[in-house]
């Protein structure tokens, strides 16, 4: 099927357009959103069957679109950009669940643009048509959390939208520019990442257009600096709107360094990797103590995300097999437990309106299916022995330690941090005596539909960390590849 990647990507967005064009009722709306997350779920299945470890790009397709201005539509996969669709398939369904009773269309038509846009970034090996895709992950997130948030959600909405802007407008300065010089160069446009990777660019003109770029990744992840719109837009999205920014956006943040990064700016990257490991580290260590003073878990668990994205972008820049393949499963891992979590912090305040940790307190005591999801996804989080956290984590850990004695040491140290701040919110959110607003409140253990939602996130977990050899040889030869190309630049570098 050569066609299979334009069918993965356009088909939530061409079901959201022929249910509009047809006025289609909530009812049928839901049908379609469901249903074109099934099929682009066997769609992703017979992907993984078909997929080769040993070889880099596949099931690529390259059509004209602009010529004369050096536009195509090219798309492929990799062991890098399966993960992540692989997440993005995986998560929808879920999300689909949960919003069963969602009955504003708006809901489900923005859901579905966001799965094109998310799914399009991730395939493009096109700059613009990479750009486009970028661009049209952000319009349903601005609409979901300006229209359906709550709490200073139009403020929040302005701001993600704003510092998102001011990346995407530096990074699509640096592609167009990157079409100039290929130009000059050889006297046609052209925009394929192929093609730009092998032009022959000063320090200076590389180190201007790789800042252009890694503004707009650091926005997204966000590093340490680039965060001033995360606990708050956690706070006020929509529970499927804050799962797709923790658990697939903020990690195509790392997936553009790791992507566009090294096949364009290895060098300046290499050059500056001290200063990067410093921000993540800080970063790392920072946002863990910002989740210690949270009292709410929406953005108790925005800080705990942004220490472990430091984490993943520390793994993506230290460049060895270890920290490469722990960030690649962490990816995936992060991902999962970070949509269970925050799936349960919606349910959470879908029975006791508060997510406040001081409103709450012996659930345990009442709800006990609730209180195993809970504490399974938030321990999963921490890294528990077990799940695929665990292991994504010790690997990148390992990685830093190989690159350094003291990265090793504060590394391990945020991963501490983590638990503490976990089995403090646990101990405070599920144990102890029972509070006011679960004592008066008559709220239900989870339901057939919820256990259906987060039963499949659970598996996964478990799989990952339990029998990593089954999805390791999906990675490691196209880490080992990767590798390869950048270990003269390095040796160079040193």
């Amino acid at each position: 099927m050569e066609n299979i990647l334009t069918y993965i990507i356009f088909t939530p967005v061409i079901a959201a357009i022929i249910l509009g064009a047809i006025r289609a009722d909530i009812r049928s709306l839901k049908i379609g959103a469901i249903l074109s997350s099934v099929i682009v779920f066997f769609l992703t299945l017979y992907l993984s069957i078909n997929f080769n470890p040993n070889e880099m790009m596949q099931f690529s397709r390259t059509l004209p679109w602009i010529s004369s201005a050096g536009f195509s539509y090219h798309v492929g996969l990799d062991a890098l950009s399966f993960v992540l669709l692989s997440i993005v398939t995986l998560l929808m369904p879920p999300l689909y669940i949960y919003m069963h009773t969602e009955s504003r269309k708006g809901y489900w038509y923005n859901m579905m643009l966001l799965q094109t846009g998310v799914s399009g970034a991730i395939l493009s090996l096109d700059l613009i048509l990479f750009y486009l895709f970028w661009e049209t992950m952000l319009l349903p997130i601005f609409i979901m959390i300006g229209k359906y948030g709550n709490s200073m959600h139009q403020y929040n909405a302005m701001k993600i939208l704003l510092m998102t802007i001011l990346g995407s407008m530096s990074m699509l300065f640096s592609i167009l520019y990157l079409g100039h010089i290929y130009f000059e160069t050889f006297g046609v446009w052209s925009f394929n990442l192929n093609d730009l990777s092998e032009l022959s660019l000063s320090v200076t003109t590389t180190s201007w257009l790789a800042a252009g770029f890694l503004l707009a990744f650091a926005i997204k992840i966000p590093l340490l600096g680039f965060h001033t719109w995360m606990a708050p837009a956690y706070a006020s999205s929509p529970t499927p709107a804050v799962i797709i920014l923790s658990a697939i956006m903020a990690k195509l943040g790392a997936y553009g360094i790791w992507r566009f990064g090294y096949s364009l700016f290895e060098e300046v990257l290499i050059y500056y990797k001290p200063y990067i490991i410093f921000i993540a580290i800080i970063g790392m260590i920072y946002y863990a103590i910002k989740a210690v003073t949270e009292d709410n878990l929406r953005r108790m668990f925005a800080y705990a995300s942004g220490s472990h994205l430091s984490l993943i972008a520390l793994g993506v820049i230290l460049s060895n097999s270890y920290a490469w393949s722990g960030s690649l499963y962490f990816i995936a891992t992060h991902a999962l437990a970070s949509a269970g979590i925050f799936l349960m912090i919606g349910l959470t305040y879908k029975r006791f309106k508060t997510i406040n940790i001081s409103d709450l307190g012996g659930i345990a005591q009442r709800l006990p299916r609730f209180t195993f999801f809970f504490a399974f996804f938030a321990l999963s989080i921490a890294g528990l022995p077990g799940t695929g956290g665990f292991v994504a984590e010790l690997l990148i850990i390992l990685g830093a330690f190989k690159h350094h004695f003291t990265i090793g040491i504060l590394s391990a140290t945020s991963v501490l941090l983590a638990m503490l701040y976990i089995f403090w919110m646990l101990q405070r959110t599920l144990f102890g005596s029972v509070n006011i607003y679960i004592k008066d409140t008559a709220a239900d253990d989870l339901n057939s539909k919820e256990l259906l939602m987060l039963t499949p996130l659970v598996i996964m977990l478990l799989l990952t960390g339990i029998a990593p050899s089954l999805f390791t040889p999906y990675i490691e030869p196209y880490i080992l590849q990767s590798l390869d190309g950048i270990t003269p630049l390095l040796t160079g570098i040193k």
